[in-house]
This record gives structure tokens, C-alpha cells and sequence, in this order.
């Protein structure tokens, strides 16, 4: 550490966040704008780039470069990293009450430096400030992602940071070991700026990983969802399907399935176009998630086939539910869409029902024939009405 002066360590902090900068910039021209808080963090990288510079030329530029915009910048850039944060997290911003902030904290160091130049009281309040804006990035992204581990890795890196930063802060109100500016030779000056070029990279890892994670779960629900419903595509649905009828075998637990069909669907799309069919099976999907238990799992199995999964559910429960669901969308539809009804097999596992593929069968069948009685009504498969346990 004694080999490395202040200035040095300023413009290696400088040089991180110009690499972490330009790492960010690409981030994001290539992720979806539905990953927030990229451009926040770009600015606050910028930031902080641009307060090292001006750092780093003290006693070679003016003061109002090397101490009042530079300190304004450093904490701008600590608030941009804030709004990012809340922006990722889908949380409003908070532009006016950090704007206020940052003119009051430009006021007070535009006073200790022309009026009373006081290198430690500047000092103070710039510390203080930071860690306050470090210990709020902690909380927040530990109440938001704090269960992942990019969120667990981002929330340590800002509380240490915030902790060596109030310290830094404490020394100073305590005339600790106190330089007389920025680029004092004192062991605890050097410290403090080393701490802060390794944050810089530290956070923005941070910040990349959460973006990762996001962009992997958005991407992993493209993957098993149908785009127009949300609903679970076929193939992830089945695959859901068959790990809970292997659990249920094992468990000996009831397990049902709800296979829904939209009556006379074709002539809603002739009469009405495809564009209010799509309304027509969003609105289904809406109308029948809300109905659905929370444990239950719904699917697009066809056009406009649908399948529902009901665990822990047994024959006489899963009848109950079809017959809600079957009253409740013959009730009404949204305005402006046209009514409809559908049509719901049940089916349930066991009585010779070993695997996924058998309860789909059923309850297809069960399907055929609500449909063959005239629609609008709730059949239950067959092989469900036979008294056998489910085999272990």
C-alpha cells in the first residue's frame, strides 16, 4: 500500500469503472429493455468515472472541477446505481428527493471550499452521504433478489462498502489519521480509495449477475409458457405432469386433471377474426387461473385445448372445480368479447391410471364426451368411477 500514491489509486479506481462502463454498454445493446436498471447503472459507472478523473487533477485543474464537480459526480453516480436498483426492482423512482439532496450536499461543498475551506468537513459529508446510499442499495436488493445468489454476493458487496465508507466517515469526524485532501498520504486515505476501486468492480459484477439471472428466467419462461396466454406450453405442462404422477404413486397421494376445450371456437374466429378469438382464450385463461387453486398448474394443450393439474385433489374435489369453472365462464365474458362456454373432462389418477400419458387419455376422453352431450358440461372420466386405490 505504501508504494501506491492517492493519485495512483484514484485513476486505477478511474480506469475499473471505464472497463465496467464499457462492459455495461454492451449489456445493453444486447438485453431486452424489459431488464431494468442497465441504463441507470451505465450512468452511475459514468459517474464515477468522470469524479476520478477530476480527482486525480487535483492541484492541475480549478477546484470548482476538482472538488465540487467531482464530488457531485461521485454521488450522482452513487444515486444513479440506487435508481437502477429500484428500477430492477420495478419500484418507483425516486428523481426529485435525490435531485434535492444533490443540490443541498453541491451547496454545503461549495461552501467548504470558497467560503471556509475545510477539506474534512467536505470529506465528511460526501462519506456519509455515499453510505447511506451503499446501506439503501444493501436493503433493497436484499428485499428483492436477496434470495439468489447474485442478489445475496450484490447486498455484501454494498454493505461492506457502506461499512468501510461510514468508517471512513467516523475517522474523519474524529480527526483520525485525517489528510489535508483528497490525495492525502495517510494509510487510511490510501485504504479508503483502494476499497473503492475494488466496489466499483465489485458492484458492477454485481449488477451483471442480477442482469443474468433475470435475463435467464425470462428467457427459461419463454421456453415453458405459451406467448399469447402465459399459460405452461404443452411440452413443459407434461413434463410438470409426469413429475407429479410420479410423486403421487410414491406419496399415494390424489392427483386430477382438468382438460378443457372452447365450444364451437372455429366460429367465433369466423364471425368475430382471429384477433377476438386470441382475446377470447386470454380471457379464458384469465377468468380460469383466478377460479383455480394457487396450487393448481394450467396448460395450452392445443389451440384452444387447455389442461389443468390439480395436486392433492381428489375425484369428488376436482368434479367441484370443473363445475365452477364450466358455471363460471358460461356466465359472462369480458366487454366488448363474445360469450362462449367450454366444455371439461376430469380425470383422476389411479383405478389403473400409472402414468401420465393414461390420466391425459381419460381425461380426453371424459372431454369427448362432455362434447358429444351437447357442450357447456363437465364429464368425468370413466375409469375414475371405478372404487380402486392408487398403487404405491
Amino acid at each position: 500500500m505504501s508504494e501506491l500514491d492517492p493519485r495512483s489509486l484514484i485513476f486505477v479506481a478511474g480506469l475499473l469503472g471505464l472497463l465496467c462502463l464499457v462492459i455495461l454498454f454492451m449489456m445493453r445493446r444486447s438485453f431486452p429493455p424489459t431488464i431494468g436498471g442497465l441504463v441507470q447503472w451505465s450512468r452511475g459507472l459514468f459517474g464515477m468515472v468522470l469524479a476520478s478523473a477530476l480527482f486525480g487533477l487535483t492541484g492541475v485543474i480549478p477546484e470548482i472541477f476538482s472538488v465540487i464537480v467531482a464530488n457531485t459526480m461521485l454521488v450522482a453516480g452513487n444515486m444513479s446505481f440506487y435508481a437502477g436498483f429500484r428500477h430492477f426492482a420495478g419500484l418507483p423512482a425516486r428523481d426529485r428527493l435525490m435531485a434535492a439532496v444533490l443540490v443541498l450536499l453541491t451547496s454545503y461543498i461549495a461552501w467548504y471550499t470558497y467560503i471556509d475551506n475545510n477539506y474534512p468537513a467536505r470529506a465528511i459529508a460526501i462519506t456519509l452521504t455515499n453510505s447511506i446510499l451503499f446501506y439503501a442499495c444493501t436493503l433493497l436488493v436484499a428485499r428483492t433478489t436477496g434470495n439468489t445468489m447474485a442478489g445475496r454476493f450484490t447486498s455484501l458487496v454494498f454493505a461492506a462498502i457502506g461499512t468501510v465508507t461510514l468508517a471512513r466517515g467516523l475517522m474523519l469526524a474524529f480527526h483520525f489519521d485525517t489528510p489535508t485532501d483528497v490525495l492525502g498520504e495517510t494509510f487510511t486515505q490510501k485504504a479508503y480509495l483502494a476499497a473503492l476501486a475494488f466496489s466499483v468492480l465489485a458492484i458492477t459484477l454485481g449488477a451483471m449477475m442480477l442482469a443474468n439471472e433475470r435475463l435467464r428466467a425470462a428467457l427459461e419462461f419463454m421456453v415453458s409458457h405459451d406467448q399469447l396466454t402465459n399459460a405452461f406450453s404443452r411440452t413443459a405442462f407434461i413434463e410438470l405432469l409426469d413429475k407429479e404422477v410420479a410423486r403421487s404413486r410414491r406419496n399415494s397421494r390424489p392427483i386430477a386433471l382438468l382438460m378443457f376445450d372452447l365450444d364451437n371456437f372455429k366460429s367465433i374466429n369466423d364471425r368475430f377474426g382471429h384477433v377476438t378469438g386470441d382475446k377470447v382464450i386470454i380471457d379464458f385463461v384469465q377468468r380460469t387461473r383466478e377460479m383455480l387453486r394457487n396450487i393448481d398448474s394450467i396448460g395450452r394443450y392445443g389451440g384452444e385445448e387447455f389442461v389443468a393439474l390439480l395436486p392433492e385433489t381428489s375425484l369428488g374435489e376436482a368434479r367441484a372445480i370443473a363445475d365452477r369453472v364450466c358455471k363460471g365462464i358460461a356466465e359472462g365474458s369480458a366487454v366488448n368479447l363474445p360469450a362462449y362456454t367450454v366444455s371439461i373432462g376430469v380425470a383422476c389418477a389411479g383405478n389403473g391410471v400409472t402414468d401420465a400419458d393414461m390420466l391425459l387419455s381419460h381425461a380426453d376422453q371424459a372431454l369427448y364426451r362432455a362434447k358429444a352431450n351437447g357442450r357447456n358440461r363437465v364429464e368425468v372420466a370413466e375409469e375414475a368411477m371405478r372404487p380402486v386405490a392408487i398403487q404405491a
